[in-house]
C-alpha cells in the first residue's frame, strides 16, 4: 500500500516562520484562554455570565469575519493576521485593566473577541490555505501546524494553573498570566512583519460562496457539515475547563488538565500529518469519530476526575485525526470552486457562517440543559457534542473527493513537496 509511508518533507523559511508565529500565538492562548471562563465564574459566581460572555462572541465573529474578508481588497492577508494580534493583546490587556469588574462587561469583552478571531483567523486561516497548497502537501502542514499549536499547551496551562494557586491571591496570579500573554503577542507581531505581503484579493465573491449554486455540491454539503461541527472549536475548550474547576476548584488542577490533551494531541498530530494522504483520509476520519463518541458515552456514564481524564486523552486522540483530513478536504474544494486564487478568503469567511449557527445553538442548549440539570446538563452537552460528529462524518462521505481519492489533486502524490 504505497500511501503509508511518506518522505522528504520539507518546509520552506516562510512556512517555518507562519509555524512558529502560531507557536508563540498558542503559547500565549494556552495561558490564558482556558482560565477566562473560570475568571469571570469566580468573579461573578454566575454560570451564566460565562455562556453570555461566549455567545456574544460566537454571535460577532462571523461579521467580523466577513468584514476582515472584505477588506483584503485594500489590504493583504498580513494586515489581517497582525490585526488580530494586536487585538488579542488589547483583549487580554482589557482583562487586566477591569481586573475584578471584568465580569461587569461580559457582553462587551465577548465582542472585542469576536473581532479579535475575525480578524486573526481571517489571516491566518488564508496562510494556512496558501501554504498547505500542492500536491500532496495539505495533511503535512497541517499536522505541523496542528502539532505546534498542541505542543504550546503541554506546558503553558500547567504553568498558568500553578501561577494562579500559588499567588497570593488568585487576582494576582491572573494578572501575571496576562502580563505574559501581552509580551508573547508583542513578540509575534514584532516578527510578523517579516511575512511576505500577498496581492490584494481584489474580488469578494461572498454571495456565491454563501450561496453556493447546485452545480457546487460539495461545497454545499461541507457548509451544512460546518454546523455540525461547530462543538469542535472551542465550545468543548471553555466547558471541560469549567467542569473540571467545579469537580476539584484549583486552576492548578484545570492546566494540568489542558497541559494532558495537548501532550497526547502533539505527539498524534505530528503522526496523522505525516501518513494520512488522499486514499487514507475517510479511515482516518472514521476512526476520529468512533474515539470521539467513545468518550463522549464514557463522561455521560459517569463524571469524576478519572472519567474527565479518560475523555480528554480519547478527544486528544481524535481531535488531528478527524480535523486534519477534514481540513484539507476543505480547502480543495474551495480550491475546485475559486475562479481566481483572490477568491479564497470568500470562502474562508463563509464557512464561518454555519460554524457560528452551531456554535449559536450549541449555546443554547447548553444554556437551556443547565438550568434544567444543572451540573447534569453540562455532561449531556458533551455526549451531545459527541454524538453529532457521527451526522458531520456521515456529510464528509458524501463529497466526491471522499468517495472517489483518486480526483483529490494530490491523489497520486505520496511525497509532499516543498511549501
Amino acid at each position: 500500500m504505497p500511501w503509508i509511508f511518506r518522505r522528504q518533507e520539507k518546509l520552506s523559511g516562510h512556512a517555518r516562520l507562519i509555524i512558529a508565529l502560531n507557536a508563540l500565538y498558542s503559547i500565549a492562548e494556552a495561558l490564558c484562554s482556558v482560565f477566562v471562563g473560570v475568571y469571570f465564574y469566580i468573579n461573578s459566581h454566575n454560570i451564566n455570565t460565562v455562556f453570555f460572555h461566549y455567545t456574544v462572541l460566537y454571535l460577532t465573529t462571523p461579521f467580523a469575519f466577513v468584514f476582515a474578508g472584505w477588506l483584503t481588497r485594500k489590504r493583504d492577508r498580513s494586515f489581517l493576521f497582525r490585526a488580530g494580534l494586536v487585538l488579542h493583546a488589547l483583549y487580554y490587556a482589557a482583562l487586566l485593566f477591569l481586573r475584578d469588574s471584568s465580569p461587569e462587561y461580559a457582553g462587551m469583552l465577548g465582542g472585542l473577541l469576536g473581532i479579535t478571531w475575525g480578524f486573526f483567523w481571517a489571516g491566518n486561516n488564508t496562510y494556512q490555505y496558501d501554504f498547505s497548497s500542492g500536491n500532496g502537501g495539505r495533511e503535512f502542514f497541517l499536522g505541523m501546524i496542528s502539532a505546534v499549536s498542541a505542543g504550546a499547551k503541554i506546558l503553558a496551562p500547567l504553568m498558568s494553573g500553578l501561577i494562579i494557586s500559588f499567588a497570593p491571591v488568585p487576582q494576582q496570579g491572573y494578572e501575571i498570566i496576562f502580563v505574559v500573554a501581552l509580551m508573547l503577542y508583542s513578540v509575534a507581531i514584532t516578527f510578523s512583519f517579516k511575512i511576505p505581503a500577498s496581492p490584494k484579493s481584489g474580488s469578494f465573491p461572498l454571495k456565491q460562496a454563501l450561496f453556493p449554486p447546485r452545480a457546487h455540491r460539495d461545497w454545499r454539503i461541507l457548509m451544512l457539515a460546518g454546523i455540525s461541527l461547530a462543538g469542535s472549536f472551542h465550545i468543548f475548550h471553555f466547558l471541560l475547563a469549567l467542569i473540571m474547576y467545579f469537580e476539584i476548584g484549583n486552576e492548578a488542577a484545570v492546566g494540568g488538565y489542558v497541559s494532558f490533551q495537548g501532550l497526547v494531541t502533539v505527539t498524534v498530530s505530528y503522526l496523522v500529518g505525516r501518513y494520512v494522504v488522499p486514499q487514507s483520509r475517510k479511515r482516518f476520519m472514521f476512526w476520529g469519530v468512533l474515539v470521539l463518541v467513545a468518550a463522549g458515552l464514557i463522561v455521560f456514564w459517569e463524571t469524576t476526575v478519572w472519567t474527565l481524564l479518560i475523555f480528554g486523552f480519547l478527544r486528544s486522540i481524535s481531535l488531528p485525526l478527524y480535523g486534519i483530513p477534514d481540513t484539507a478536504v476543505r480547502f480543495e474544494v474551495m480550491e475546485s470552486m475559486m475562479k481566481e486564487p483572490g477568491d479564497r478568503i470568500a470562502y474562508l469567511c463563509a464557512w464561518e457562517s454555519p460554524l457560528a449557527v452551531g456554535r449559536l445553538i450549541a449555546m443554547a442548549s447548553l444554556f437551556v440543559l443547565y438550568h434544567l440539570y444543572g451540573g447534569g446538563g453540562l455532561r449531556v452537552m458533551l455526549l451531545l457534542l459527541c454524538l453529532i460528529r457521527l451526522a458531520t462524518y456521515a456529510l464528509m462521505c458524501r463529497i466526491s473527493i471522499i468517495r472517489n481519492p483518486a480526483l483529490s489533486p494530490s491523489a497520486g502524490d505520496t511525497c509532499p513537496p516543498q511549501l
